[in-house]
Protein backbone atom coordinates (compact mmCIF):
# COMPACT_ATOMS: atom_id res chain seq x y z
CA UNK A 1 0.00 0.00 0.00
CA UNK A 2 2.96 2.30 0.69
CA UNK A 3 4.31 1.42 -2.32
CA UNK A 4 1.27 2.72 -4.20
CA UNK A 5 0.85 5.81 -2.18
CA UNK A 6 4.24 6.57 -3.01
CA UNK A 7 4.01 6.10 -6.60
CA UNK A 8 0.76 8.27 -6.70
CA UNK A 9 2.44 10.91 -4.73
CA UNK A 10 5.67 11.43 -7.14
CA UNK A 11 3.42 11.71 -10.20
CA UNK A 12 0.65 14.64 -8.43
CA UNK A 13 3.98 16.05 -7.46
CA UNK A 14 5.35 16.03 -11.24
CA UNK A 15 1.73 17.20 -12.43
CA UNK A 16 1.37 20.19 -9.93
CA UNK A 17 5.37 20.81 -10.38
CA UNK A 18 4.90 20.94 -14.73
CA UNK A 19 2.29 23.84 -14.63
CA UNK A 20 2.18 26.88 -15.52
CA UNK A 21 0.53 30.16 -14.49
CA UNK A 22 -1.44 29.55 -18.20
CA UNK A 23 -2.57 26.04 -16.76
CA UNK A 24 -3.53 27.00 -14.04
CA UNK A 25 -5.92 29.42 -15.04
CA UNK A 26 -7.26 27.01 -17.16
CA UNK A 27 -7.83 24.54 -14.19
CA UNK A 28 -9.17 27.41 -12.32
CA UNK A 29 -11.99 27.54 -15.11
CA UNK A 30 -12.37 24.13 -15.01
CA UNK A 31 -13.22 24.24 -11.14
CA UNK A 32 -15.46 26.94 -11.83
CA UNK A 33 -17.28 25.52 -14.49
CA UNK A 34 -17.57 22.19 -12.17
CA UNK A 35 -19.01 24.41 -9.45
CA UNK A 36 -21.38 25.63 -11.61
CA UNK A 37 -22.67 22.75 -12.94
CA UNK A 38 -23.31 20.68 -9.62
CA UNK A 39 -24.94 23.80 -8.20
CA UNK A 40 -26.94 23.55 -11.52
CA UNK A 41 -28.12 19.96 -11.24
CA UNK A 42 -28.94 20.65 -7.06
CA UNK A 43 -30.85 23.90 -8.34
CA UNK A 44 -33.14 21.61 -11.02
CA UNK A 45 -33.14 18.23 -8.47
CA UNK A 46 -34.74 21.13 -5.72
CA UNK A 47 -36.87 22.65 -8.49
CA UNK A 48 -38.69 18.90 -9.45
CA UNK A 49 -38.75 18.33 -5.69
CA UNK A 50 -40.33 21.73 -5.65
CA UNK A 51 -43.25 20.24 -8.54
CA UNK A 52 -43.50 17.21 -7.17
CA UNK A 53 -44.89 18.77 -4.23
CA UNK A 54 -47.28 20.16 -6.79
CA UNK A 55 -49.36 17.15 -7.03
CA UNK A 56 -51.17 15.47 -4.61
CA UNK A 57 -51.56 10.73 -5.81
CA UNK A 58 -53.93 8.95 -5.58
CA UNK A 59 -53.56 4.49 -4.79
CA UNK A 60 -56.31 3.14 -6.06
CA UNK A 61 -56.73 -0.62 -4.94
CA UNK A 62 -59.67 -3.04 -5.37
CA UNK A 63 -60.39 -6.73 -4.21
CA UNK A 64 -59.49 -8.38 -7.76
CA UNK A 65 -57.05 -8.89 -10.13
CA UNK A 66 -56.10 -6.86 -13.73
CA UNK A 67 -59.40 -4.19 -12.63
CA UNK A 68 -59.14 -1.43 -15.13
CA UNK A 69 -58.80 2.40 -13.01
CA UNK A 70 -59.91 5.55 -14.26
CA UNK A 71 -59.41 9.35 -12.59
CA UNK A 72 -61.95 11.62 -14.05
CA UNK A 73 -62.68 9.27 -17.39
CA UNK A 74 -58.91 8.70 -18.53
CA UNK A 75 -57.62 5.22 -18.07
CA UNK A 76 -54.61 5.07 -15.55
CA UNK A 77 -53.82 1.79 -15.52
CA UNK A 78 -54.87 -1.79 -14.38
CA UNK A 79 -54.75 -3.55 -10.80
CA UNK A 80 -52.17 -3.92 -9.11
CA UNK A 81 -51.00 -0.39 -10.21
CA UNK A 82 -46.90 -0.12 -9.74
CA UNK A 83 -47.47 3.06 -7.57
CA UNK A 84 -49.63 6.01 -6.66
CA UNK A 85 -51.11 8.25 -9.43
CA UNK A 86 -49.88 11.58 -9.43
CA UNK A 87 -53.41 14.22 -9.81
CA UNK A 88 -53.13 17.83 -9.52
CA UNK A 89 -54.69 19.11 -6.15
CA UNK A 90 -58.69 18.65 -5.95
CA UNK A 91 -61.47 16.99 -6.78
CA UNK A 92 -61.32 13.76 -8.67
CA UNK A 93 -63.49 10.96 -9.91
CA UNK A 94 -62.16 7.29 -9.00
CA UNK A 95 -63.69 4.33 -10.94
CA UNK A 96 -63.69 1.02 -12.64
CA UNK A 97 -66.02 2.05 -15.04
CA UNK A 98 -65.48 2.85 -18.63
CA UNK A 99 -66.34 6.64 -19.45
CA UNK A 100 -68.78 5.65 -22.64
CA UNK A 101 -70.92 3.58 -20.14
CA UNK A 102 -71.56 6.21 -17.15
CA UNK A 103 -74.42 7.88 -17.33
CA UNK A 104 -76.45 9.74 -14.64
CA UNK A 105 -78.33 6.79 -14.03
CA UNK A 106 -75.36 4.14 -13.11
CA UNK A 107 -73.84 7.00 -11.29
CA UNK A 108 -76.59 7.50 -8.87
CA UNK A 109 -76.89 3.89 -8.17
CA UNK A 110 -73.31 2.87 -7.86
CA UNK A 111 -71.39 4.34 -4.71
CA UNK A 112 -68.66 1.72 -4.24
CA UNK A 113 -67.63 1.53 -7.62
CA UNK A 114 -67.28 5.04 -8.42
CA UNK A 115 -66.12 7.87 -5.87
CA UNK A 116 -65.22 11.56 -6.08
CA UNK A 117 -62.14 11.92 -4.07
CA UNK A 118 -60.64 14.98 -2.69
CA UNK A 119 -56.67 15.14 -2.64
CA UNK A 120 -54.48 17.67 -1.17
CA UNK A 121 -51.09 18.92 -2.47
CA UNK A 122 -48.33 16.62 -1.61
CA UNK A 123 -50.61 14.30 0.48
CA UNK A 124 -51.34 10.43 -0.98
CA UNK A 125 -55.21 9.13 -0.76
CA UNK A 126 -56.20 5.74 -1.04
CA UNK A 127 -58.85 4.68 -2.84
CA UNK A 128 -60.49 1.33 -2.32
CA UNK A 129 -63.47 0.04 -5.69
CA UNK A 130 -65.32 -3.06 -4.73
CA UNK A 131 -65.41 -4.76 -8.09
CA UNK A 132 -67.12 -8.05 -8.36
CA UNK A 133 -70.73 -6.86 -6.74
CA UNK A 134 -70.59 -4.04 -8.68
CA UNK A 135 -69.77 -4.86 -12.01
CA UNK A 136 -72.81 -7.22 -12.21
CA UNK A 137 -74.53 -4.47 -10.98
CA UNK A 138 -73.77 -2.50 -13.95
CA UNK A 139 -74.68 -5.13 -16.54
CA UNK A 140 -77.91 -5.11 -14.40
CA UNK A 141 -78.13 -1.53 -15.01
CA UNK A 142 -77.26 -1.56 -18.46
CA UNK A 143 -80.03 -3.93 -19.45
CA UNK A 144 -82.70 -1.90 -17.65
CA UNK A 145 -81.68 1.39 -19.38
CA UNK A 146 -81.87 -0.61 -23.02
CA UNK A 147 -85.55 -1.91 -21.97
CA UNK A 148 -86.53 1.27 -20.59
CA UNK A 149 -85.85 2.81 -23.91
CA UNK A 150 -87.25 0.08 -25.68
CA UNK A 151 -90.65 0.53 -24.10
CA UNK A 152 -90.90 4.25 -24.02
CA UNK A 153 -90.31 4.07 -27.70
CA UNK A 154 -92.62 1.39 -28.26
CA UNK A 155 -95.63 3.46 -26.25
CA UNK A 156 -94.69 6.65 -28.13
CA UNK A 157 -95.54 4.31 -31.26
CA UNK A 158 -98.53 3.15 -29.90
CA UNK A 159 -99.97 6.69 -29.05
CA UNK A 160 -99.31 8.13 -32.38
CA UNK A 161 -101.09 5.12 -34.16
CA UNK A 162 -103.74 5.35 -31.79
CA UNK A 163 -104.15 9.18 -32.59
CA UNK A 164 -103.82 8.95 -36.35
CA UNK A 165 -106.33 6.72 -36.23
CA UNK A 166 -109.09 8.53 -34.00
CA UNK A 167 -108.27 11.79 -36.41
Amino acid sequence: MKKIWNSFDSKFTYLISGLDKNNLSGMHFFLQLLLVSIFSMSFNSAQQNRDIQEFGFLDIKTDSMNVPFFVDGYFVGSHPLKGPVPVLPGFHEVSYIPPDIQNDKVKENLHEGIKRVYVAQNDTLEVFLFYDHYLAQIETLEKELKIQNYVGVLLVGVLLFVMLSIF
